[in-house]
């Protein structure tokens, strides 16, 4: 148990023994002054009332005080310990499952502090406190409650362990989609490439019905639950009534008595049926308990530290990967100031080898720096000397600037200007400059790991990365050098720049939160209304059966009334269980028609707008923001619809039994419905909506710590990145803790308010027929129920507002402009003008060309030319602002970046052709060179892998008009050779536009054109 636990369970524990005494208490005086009315006895009942409501609102606030603190304890377990494992752990797992569990999964601790944890203890208290007083003043109704209190926890246990076992599936399903629907939005240009972005929403709306069905599973369970211990609780108390009121019609018991015993009997029930619900509504928060247990905990090793070497000798290193070693027996030996360069096939293991060097995977084989053996040494220490430059880099920060410490080198390698610009708004080539400044300025680096270092680089920028890598060298820094090509080779091109444009967050009315009341919610108000009204009839009726049964009359008398106890005490459960069914399908169903709509507006957008939601918006769009909407309505919207009916027949029977007695509860009821919601409003403080940005905040940063995690890890920032999440989650715990003070406010109030009218009620009746006093001062308790649902209904309606203020905002985001081209044989580009998103500069000017059918055309210039853009317009992602375009009506596409989704390779080459079969998937991956089990996860592949997947998934497509971008990167050269020999056959009927940067590429094609300053030119083949 966690230290906040622990703390507040002792808390906890002492409140509910000064509860217990104050309910008795309570009882006790409400019985005296309902049988004998004395000013004293209606003092000490008032200041009874004052202390349990109090006491509630003190419990309530060491409950959520308690939840921020574990939280933020779990929280930083599961961090800690998942980048203690590695990245190669942390990306088996998933980037976006594990921010589900760090975030929604521990969120759901605030049922089990908030709820679980105070019901417990109550449970532990009340009912031996109270069942003491009992047995005290009349034992026979003592061995009732003796002989049916333990069914309630006999059931509970029973019902779940039985639900346990359902908890963890539904549990894996909420992180797994996260992590699906968060692959759907990376892979939306490629979708829409293939023209199955649109098909995608299915896939949405399977996906989130799979949920629903999956969660309502264990609703049901846990429902069922509820509904028996409360049938039990329930019939228990009505058994009770009915065994004192034949013992009142028989004269064994006092009125005073079986007052006492009618109004404290159902606090024996009530603590252990709150706590038996309340375990089922935290079994999500245990689920999140138990699964950061089940992160494997890895010791510091610690090791023998290494700050400088002079010789690192690498002989048949083997690393396990699928079903075979690669690499599989590398040798090798580097020392200062020597650059070696890693040159075997695509595939062979050449970026494992570096994970192996940097402690991210296991391996065989021997590795020594200078004599000792890398496994003994201390990675940490290590890890300050070896600077890495993977072929795709990830970063932590959101300006360049945070990233490049050396200004001077970042002008050598061509980025200076970029040094204010957001990283997320950087094409790939600056993107990987960024990371090569990054590294060749690291401090104290003795060791340099390149992985393609002149990937995406044109051959001037190129050049300028392998100088500074030599000087590097020169200056006594050992290099090894992963490429397939010389060193000083030109690579591919980077992807045009494409300025994020993020959806406006826009302020939306409580209106539009009415669109999300739909029949299936509002049948579930009614019967949540009409489960209350039986509770407040029920408690009405049972105290006129113990005030009737105190005149002793005709047994046959009381009948009516215990058939009438026994018949609201089923229907309240049964309604109850009903109505939360109802509810939570409705929401669970509206949350599936939210994530579809989401999905059909980022289609609307279009690739070039939509990038600006890729990541962590999208994730927070999909996920937090749908789930806080999903989450919240039940609790925002459905109880003031509940509380209504309630109130208004409570009210009535008051009336119609007393009139001033009615008015006194209608002014009750006003005032707890107006100024209870009021205070927990100002308590409160905007903290609400405070905290939820803070946690959209912390859920962004979780993302961006877990995707940077190799990054991160590799150049030791992960510390600092983690300090900096543990700094923000610290401050909003703060916050949380703060707002704590105002967790109970509202409901003391309630409580306050309602005692209030007890009171005032049981004056007012002072000679009024005794059968119905007792009504006249236990109705107004029975709707403390009732009214508790208001106060954080209205807490909750600001982040409820703001996360369908964004939901909307993106569906009334203006969609992209139509595609603009017109269907041609060949392809026609006419005085074209195209500018992204938000960029002040046109990327083409006035562009001609004409392409006939059939032919190869190879599209060649510097980085950021425009290659990219001249794809895209092609592609249909972004209109022309000027000119016109014609071309074929199909037209498929391999990307520099494969975009493939977490899934096997089967899966991802569907995408370009959903009803090819085996066969015709295992043949276009032979085509383009590369024999792999279908069944092999996408994520396994190599850089170079996933090249020819996303190669082969373009062949699939059997499109008029193929556009391939860099299809060799990553290639070895005998590998991409064998590749385009393969393709030219394979294509030689097809139109072809191959963006390359390699000349013995283009000399393939039989048209050359030239990109340079936005504009073409035509070349011939000799000039190429």
């Amino acid at each position: 148990m966690s230290p906040s636990a622990r703390r507040a369970l002792a808390l906890c524990g002492r409140l509910a023994v000064l509860n217990a005494v104050a309910l008795v208490v309570q009882a006790w005086a409400l019985a005296l002054v309902l049988t004998s009315y004395s000013s004293r006895v209606l003092a000490v009942l008032a200041g009874a009332v004052i202390a349990r409501s109090l006491l509630g609102w003190a419990t309530q606030v060491v409950a959520a005080r308690a939840a921020a603190g574990a939280k933020e304890e779990l929280r930083a377990i599961t961090l800690d310990r998942a980048l203690a494992l590695g990245p190669e752990w942390i990306a088996s797992r998933g980037a976006g499952e594990l921010t589900a569990l760090a975030t929604r999964g521990l969120d759901a601790l605030d049922a089990y502090f908030g709820v679980y944890l105070p019901a417990l203890v109550t449970a532990a208290v009340v009912p031996l406190t109270v069942g003491a007083s009992i047995l005290f003043v009349d034992w026979p109704s003592a061995v009732v409650v003796a002989l049916t209190v333990p069914l309630i926890p006999m059931f509970a246990i029973v019902i779940g362990r039985y639900t346990e076992d359902r908890v963890g599936p539904a549990a894996l399903a909420t992180e797994r989609l996260s992590g699906q629907l968060l692959e759907l939005v990376r892979s939306l240009p490629v979708l829409t490439a293939f023209r199955r972005a649109s098909a995608q929403a299915e896939a949405v709306r399977v996906v989130s019905e799979a949920h629903r069905r999956s969660t309502l599973g264990v609703l049901r369970v846990a429902f069922s639950s509820a509904l028996v211990l409360e049938l039990i609780a329930t019939l228990s108390v009505a058994l009770v009534a009915v065994v004192i009121g034949v013992r009142l019609v028989g004269g064994d018991l006092t009125l005073a008595v079986g007052l006492f015993v009618l109004i404290a009997v159902p606090e024996c029930y009530l603590p252990l049926r709150a706590a038996g619900a309340a375990h089922h509504a935290s079994e999500d928060g245990l689920e999140a308990i138990r699964r950061v247990a089940e992160i494997p905990v890895v010791g510091d090793a610690g090791g023998v530290r290494v700050d400088r070497f002079d010789e690192l000798r690498i002989d048949g290193l083997r690393v396990r990967r699928r079903d075979k070693y690669a690499p599989d027996g590398l040798s090798l030996v580097v020392r200062p100031g020597e650059i070696v360069r890693l040159g075997s096939p695509s595939g062979a293991g050449k970026s494992t080898t570096f994970a192996a060097l940097l402690g991210f995977v296991p391996f065989e084989g021997s590795v020594l720096v200078d004599d000792t053996p890398l496994v003994d040494i201390d990675m940490s220490i290590w890890r300050q000397i070896v600077t890495w430059v993977p072929q795709r880099p990830e970063f932590a920060s959101v300006v360049v600037a945070d990233e490049v410490d050396d200004v001077a080198l970042a002008g050598e390698l061509g980025i200076v200007h970029l040094l204010d610009r957001r990283i997320v708004e950087l094409s790939a080539g600056e993107r990987h400059r960024v990371a090569l400044v990054r590294a060749l300025s690291r401090p104290g680096t003795r060791l340099l790991l390149l992985d393609e270092p002149t990937a995406h680089l044109d051959p001037v920028a190129a050049a300028q990365v392998m100088a500074a890598v030599e000087r590097a060298a020169a200056q006594g820094v050992a290099v090894i050098l992963a490429t397939h090509r010389a060193v000083a080779a030109a690579e591919t091109e980077p992807e045009a720049r494409v300025p994020v444009e993020v959806v406006p967050e826009v302020e939306t009315g409580s209106r539009a939160l009415r669109r999300l009341i739909n029949p299936r919610m509002l049948l579930g108000a009614a019967l949540g209304s009409a489960s209350l009204v039986c509770g407040v009839l029920l408690a009405a009726l049972s105290a006129w059966l113990i005030a009737k049964a105190a005149q002793q009359p005709p047994i046959l008398t009381l009948s009516v009334a215990v058939v009438g106890v026994r018949a609201f005490g089923l229907a309240r459960a049964t309604l109850r269980y009903t109505e939360r069914l109802a509810t939570h399908d409705a929401i669970f169903r509206t949350a599936g028609d939210l994530r579809v709509r989401l999905w059909q507006a980022l289609v609307r957008l279009g690739p070039a707008r939509s990038l600006g939601l890729r990541g962590g918006e999208a994730l927070r769009r999909f996920i937090t923001d749908v789930d806080t909407v999903r989450d919240l309505t039940p609790r925002v919207l459905v109880p003031p619809l509940v509380a209504i009916g309630a109130c208004v027949v409570a009210v009535a029977v008051q009336t119609a039994i007393l009139p001033s007695a009615g008015l006194a509860l209608a002014i009750a009821v006003v005032l707890a419905g107006v100024s209870a919601p009021l205070v927990a409003l100002a308590a409160d403080r905007h903290a609400t909506a405070t905290l939820s940005e803070g946690r959209r905040t912390v859920a962004a940063s979780i993302l961006t710590l877990f995707t940077c995690a190799a990054d991160l890890i590799a150049f030791g920032r992960h510390t600092n990145a983690r300090s900096a999440l543990a700094a923000t989650d610290t401050a909003l715990v703060a916050r949380a803790k703060r707002q704590a003070f105002a967790a109970g406010a509202g409901q003391a109030l309630i409580t306050l308010l309602l005692g209030a009218a007890t009171v005032a009620s049981t004056y007012l009746a002072v000679g009024l027929d005794p059968v119905l006093i007792p009504i006249v001062a236990l109705v107004p308790l029975a709707l403390a129920e009732v009214l508790s649902l208001l106060p954080p209904a209205v807490t909750h309606l600001s982040p409820l507002r703001a996360a369908y203020a964004r939901i909307t905002a993106l569906e009334a985001a203006p969609p992209a402009p139509p595609e603009s081209w017109t269907p041609s044989d060949s392809v026609q580009i006419a005085n074209v003008t195209a500018r992204w998103p938000g960029a002040t500069q046109p990327a083409l000017r006035n562009i001609d060309l004409h392409i006939a059918p059939g032919t190869h055309v190879a599209v060649v210039g510097p980085s950021g030319a425009g290659k990219s853009t001249l794809a895209s317009l092609l592609l249909g992602f972004l209109p022309p602002e000027a000119g016109s375009i014609a071309r074929p009506p199909t037209v498929a596409w391999c990307p520099q970046d494969p975009m493939l989704a977490a899934t096997t390779i089967r899966e991802n080459l569907k995408l370009a052709a959903p009803t090819a079969t085996d066969e015709d998937l295992t043949a276009a991956l032979s085509a383009a060179g590369l024999n792999l089990p279908l069944a092999t996860p996408a994520p396994t592949t190599s850089g170079g892998e996933a090249q020819r997947i996303a190669l082969a998934r373009a062949l699939l497509a059997d499109a008029d008009l193929i556009v391939l971008d860099e299809p060799t990167a990553h290639l070895d050269t005998a590998t991409a050779n064998q590749v385009l020999d393969t393709l030219h056959k394979a294509l030689a009927h097809k139109t072809v536009i191959h963006i390359t940067h390699r000349p013995e590429e283009a000399t393939r094609a039989g048209q050359i054109i030239e990109l340079a300053n936005g504009t073409t030119r035509p070349l011939t083949l000799s000039s190429s």
